[in-house]
């Protein structure tokens, strides 16, 4: 998709971290926006994973004119089952008896998404300086009543009749808007504290000015 100025966005929907993808992604952007995590349910897969895919996502990132920016996974808020009373939100734990009359609820202020909590582990590492953390969970924690799962029902067959969603949001543009001035932050950060393979920080952007962004995964 081409925006004004010449900028050209392209978009692909991965659940999981698939070598190829990560490959094709930098063989044709500028600019990688991505998130997997929703989708993984092992966190020693995850962070294999992550630690795979970002051996080569900081080498492109290194280079003048590219980035790449890892976006945290966003809350959800699925009614837990937990006798304490506990609510991390998360699917896993969820609820299953408000599977046929879905039901989002708050979570805790304190919860630490497990998901984002291993991608801070892996960037905690140093290894991987010329990754960007572009920040989303927090936008998204005291959204629960924005889900699909309270917005409307969806008879579509899948997950029983309802479609309990309580993990993607409706589009709201306040919510975006803050999103996107966080990308504006993230991306200029990218640019101006690169650090090359062997060491100094350097500058730059795009030789063109019009970069090529690729978004990968869905926002959640």
């Amino acid at each position: 998709q081409r925006a004004v100025g010449g900028m050209r966005m392209m978009y692909a929907r991965v659940t999981t971290m698939q070598p190829d993808e990560v490959d094709a992604a930098i063989g044709t952007a500028d600019v990688i926006i991505i998130n997997w995590g929703l989708h993984y349910q092992r966190m020693p897969d995850y962070k294999e994973q992550l630690h795979a895919a970002f051996k080569v996502l900081d080498d492109y990132a290194s280079r003048p004119g590219k980035a790449v920016l890892f976006q945290e996974t966003g809350a959800q808020h699925f009614k837990a089952s937990d006798p304490r009373a506990f609510d991390t939100g998360e699917y896993e734990h969820r609820d299953r008896s408000t599977d046929t009359n879905c039901a989002c609820k708050a979570i805790e202020d304190f919860n630490v998404n497990v998901r984002n909590q291993v991608l801070r582990e892996v960037l905690d590492t140093r290894l991987y300086p010329n990754i960007q953390l572009l920040p989303f969970y927090q936008l998204t924690r005291p959204r629960w009543r924005w889900h699909f799962g309270n917005c409307t029902q969806r008879p579509n067959g899948w997950n029983y009749y309802t479609c309990c969603d309580c993990t993607h949001f409706c589009y709201s543009p306040g919510m975006w808007h803050a999103h996107l001035h966080a990308f504006k932050e993230t991306l200029g950060k990218a640019y101006s504290s690169r650090v090359p393979s062997g060491g100094l920080l350097s500058g730059g952007v795009p030789s063109s000015g019009v970069p090529r962004i690729v978004r990968s995964s869905r926002p959640q």
